[in-house]
């Protein structure tokens, strides 16, 4: 008897990521805010901050997603752009495909992977680091401190 190898497409591998990271995120923040209030260890100041003075390319990345959760859009923007790219381009991938799944595959508006979708993200990361460290550089302006 020959076994038959069933392949999952790309779309379907993310999707079922996305799921899990959607049932997976209250957990994740109901526990960061039980432990952060115990052990403050876990709210560690970013080293390459402390020790150069200059961003590394996460800095600002939880306060935008602490501030994009509060929905203040462009203050999560200015923290780091690439959470709320992150989080447009998650929204869109899952809402297209749960419509598409729920059609029986009669909708087609699935987003399909694109390399290009991780490449916009590596340049805006590039470039938060490069102007965030140039006007410190520079200018001396901290922009993630002028941020109200």
């Amino acid at each position: 008897m020959k076994k038959v190898k069933q392949t999952i497409n790309i779309e379907d591998q993310l999707y079922i990521i996305g799921v899990c990271l959607l049932f997976a995120a209250p957990l994740i923040i109901i526990t960061y805010r039980y432990l952060r209030a115990r052990l403050p260890f876990l709210a560690m100041p970013c080293l390459l901050r402390t020790f150069t003075g200059y961003y590394c390319p996460g800095c600002g990345g939880t306060r935008a997603v602490y501030a994009l959760l509060h929905l203040q859009l462009w203050r999560s923007f200015c923290y780091h752009p690439l959470v709320p790219y992150g989080a447009a381009v998650y929204l869109w991938f899952m809402i297209s495909h749960t419509i598409e799944k729920l059609s029986r595959h009669r909708l087609r508006i699935g987003m399909k992977w694109n390399p290009a979708w991780l490449w916009t993200a590596l340049v805006i990361l590039g470039l938060n680091v490069l102007i965030k460290d140039s006007a410190l550089l520079l200018f001396h302006v901290d922009l993630l401190q002028m941020i109200l």
